[in-house]
Order: structure tokens, then C-alpha cells, then sequence
């Protein structure tokens, strides 16, 4: 079990966010056997990239939860195109950070780096899932 809890019905605290990014740090770290001398530069663009992805998800998650019953036909039309506007920004701008994160790390580092990203974010969702179903 993961050791960090989030608040009831609110985002993480600082301290939480604190510990995520640790956990996060370390994974990262180890699955794609960073060495010491490129996480020196490493770290500054992935945080970078990381800020920025997270802004446009949390801009997503917004468009995606607007309220159901305030949409017609042409306004849902409206918010499909919004969402889809804001996936393709998310695609631009992993490949406008690949050619910074190359000139560190190597091609299969990267590689490495996406899969690395995508087990964190599930064992992020099936931890707050079990604890989800361990409340009800």
C-alpha cells in the first residue's frame, strides 16, 4: 500500500503532493536507470514538461466534468471539439519536449520514461480505488 492519504472530497495537500512527486521521482529514476550526471539536467525539462501536461489535464478534467445538464446539441458538439483541441495539445507538447529530453537521455531511456509515467498513473488509480472501496 502506498503510504500517503488524500484529504477527504479535496485535492491533495502540499505535503501529499510532496510525497507523490518523491514517489514519483524515484520511479522514474529507477525504470529508466537514470545516471546521476543526466538527472542534472534531466529533472529541469521533465518538470517543465510535467507542469505544463499537468495544466492542460487539469484543463481537460474541467472541460470534461461541465455540467450535463446545461448542454444542447450544439453546445455538447462545442465542448467535443474543445476536448479534442485539448488532447492534440497534449500530443504537441510531448513531441516538442522529446528533442530536449534526447539531447540527455537516450531514445530507449524514453521509451522508458512514457511506460515509467503510465504504471505510475495506475498504481496512482488503483490505490485510490481500493481505498475507495475500503470507506464504502
Amino acid at each position: 500500500m502506498i503510504s500517503w492519504a488524500q484529504r477527504p472530497g479535496g485535492p491533495p495537500s502540499r505535503e501529499q503532493f510532496e510525497k507523490l512527486r518523491a514517489m514519483k521521482v524515484g520511479m522514474i529514476t529507477q525504470k529508466i536507470s537514470l545516471t546521476e550526471e543526466q538527472a542534472k539536467s534531466f529533472w529541469p525539462i521533465y518538470d517543465r514538461y510535467d507542469e505544463e501536461k499537468r495544466q492542460l489535464n487539469q484543463d481537460l478534467r474541467s472541460k470534461l466534468r461541465e455540467t450535463r445538464g446545461q448542454r444542447n446539441e450544439d453546445n455538447e458538439i462545442a465542448r467535443q471539439d474543445e476536448v479534442f483541441k485539448l488532447r492534440e495539445k497534449e500530443l504537441a507538447l510531448a513531441k516538442s519536449y522529446r528533442p530536449q529530453f534526447l539531447e540527455v537521455i537516450s531514445a530507449k531511456q524514453y521509451s522508458d520514461l512514457l511506460l515509467a509515467e503510465r504504471e505510475f498513473n495506475q498504481m496512482i488509480l488503483r490505490e485510490l480505488r481500493e481505498r475507495r472501496n475500503t470507506r464504502d
